[in-house]
């Protein structure tokens, strides 16, 4: 058993992980990170060149969260010496009344958000959108919204500065470290004990006062054996391809991020996306994909890790040549996957443990995080963990991100092992979630991933 009592053990090294444990550091307090794989590797959700930095959303809490973070963006570029966005802006384009009945709501939906918190933003035409952007044959009823204060995100940099500078203020940091379970100490119930084997060889156990969970999509394999609870998940397996741009001449720009609005065909997403070719990346590659998933799961451990999904790729190239001007869709450059992790509601979890499940532990000792879109937020998650662990609050806490919170039918999406046996067998197979359709839209809150 390691000697030393940590603070705070942060389990996860990914991006949210990283960043709590840099603020919890920085802080002044001792903390270790666990990572079980390697640091900045393809297991999680950031295995990717570029992630999207948006402040458009139609609820009002998500707009005021994304207006925060801006803020923290900064004050961790400052800090680092290093710029870790490109602000290239956002253009979401399409069918102005889709998404109508999603609690996301509309295109346009924002635009109550962006006048309230002082935002620029512009209305377009399908002609000026097709005079800025490398689009054609666009409906001509269709309409965009674009605001400068977004941008792409630099994923590699971002994770290797944020492991840099919570190393220069004092954290510890171990990968090759699997968790295998969290358990008060028996003699001291403000103390946890976290049972780990390193390099797959050497069982360690350190100890902590707090307890900070962020690993993904692998959130259960901490919460089952420690706690005795799991997180009801949908899990996509996202496919993203790279193709190649005309370099010119009459070369083919994307001058900012994109988002396209769209209803569905013949039960296949519409919701495509696409990045700029970044400085940082390889020249004249774009990435465009749908935001949607034919696949999907309930385990990480149910990953395909040598294919993707043919499907989403075609669905991708058709609407490359039907609607994209300069851009190869013979073949991808290169394609790659990440597990995007959800739960009924497409929101956040960020909570304390409830205190029946700690088994005698202090309560509000243990903090987790998990599910969403996040990326964006990585600096605001970073200090809402550190300051829920260190004080027992955070700011940035949110009842929408409830840990007890349930879906449309009244189901938890924490489940209790030992009350509900059944329960507990379906996330070994069966689901809550409609697994025979395809699961879309990160924009749109709940919108294709629950049973009818």
């Amino acid at each position: 058993m390691a000697t030393e009592i940590f603070d705070v053990i942060v389990v996860g090294g990914g991006p949210i992980g990283l960043a709590a444990t840099y603020e919890v550091a920085k802080t002044g307090a001792s903390v270790l990170v666990l990572e079980k794989n390697n640091f900045f590797n393809q297991a999680g959700s950031s295995g990717d060149l570029a992630r999207m930095f948006r402040t458009m959303y139609t609820e009002d809490f998500m707009a005021d969260l994304a207006k925060d973070a801006m803020k923290l963006w900064d004050d961790l570029e400052q800090d680092s010496g290093t710029s870790l966005r490109w602000m290239s802006g956002l253009l979401n384009f399409g069918d102005k009344d889709y998404g109508g009945n999603t609690p996301e709501g509309t295109l346009l939906g924002p635009k109550d958000n962006l006048k309230r918190l002082e935002m620029t933003f512009k209305e377009l035409t399908a002609t000026q959108i097709q005079e800025r952007y490398p689009f054609k044959d666009l409906p001509p009823d269709w309409i965009g919204l674009y605001a400068p204060d977004n941008g792409v995100i630099n994923v590699q940099l971002l994770l290797r500065t944020l492991l840099s500078l919570a190393k220069d203020y004092g954290a510890v940091a171990k990968q090759h470290t699997s968790v295998l379970k969290i358990r008060p100490c028996k003699t001291d119930k403000n103390i946890w004990q976290v049972h780990t084997i390193r390099h797959e060889t050497e069982d360690i156990t350190f100890r902590a006062k707090k307890i900070i969970i962020s690993p993904g999509a692998y959130v259960n394999h901490i919460l089952k054996p420690s706690f005795g609870v799991h997180l009801d998940l949908d899990i996509w397996e996202m496919v993203a391809s790279y193709f190649n741009c005309n370099a010119g001449p009459k070369g083919t720009i994307f001058p900012s991020m994109w988002f396209q609005f769209a209803p569905d065909n013949n039960g296949r997403s519409r919701l495509f996306y696409g990045f700029p070719t970044v400085p940082w990346g390889p020249p004249n590659l774009t990435r465009i994909a749908v935001d949607a998933a034919s696949r999907r799961i309930k385990d990480p451990s149910e990953r395909l890790t040598n294919v993707v999904n043919p499907d989403d790729i075609r669905d991708t190239q058709d609407f490359i040549k039907a609607h994209v001007v300069g851009v190869d869709s013979t073949v991808p450059a290169f394609t790659l996957t990440c597990q995007q992790t959800n739960v009924s509601d497409n929101m956040f979890v960020l909570d304390y443990i409830p205190k029946e499940f700690l088994h005698g532990g202090r309560e509000k000792s243990v903090v987790v995080f998990t599910a969403g879109w996040a990326m964006k937020f990585v600096p605001l998650l970073g200090r809402a963990l550190a300051e829920m662990a260190l004080h027992g609050k955070s700011g940035f806490e949110r009842e929408q991100f409830s840990i007890t919170r349930k879906d449309k039918k009244n189901r938890p999406i924490l489940v209790d092992d030992n009350e509900d046996e059944s329960r507990g067998n379906q996330w070994k197979g069966e689901s809550s979630f409609a697994f025979t359709q395809q699961a879309s839209g990160s924009s749109f809150r709940g919108h294709h991933n629950m049973d009818k």
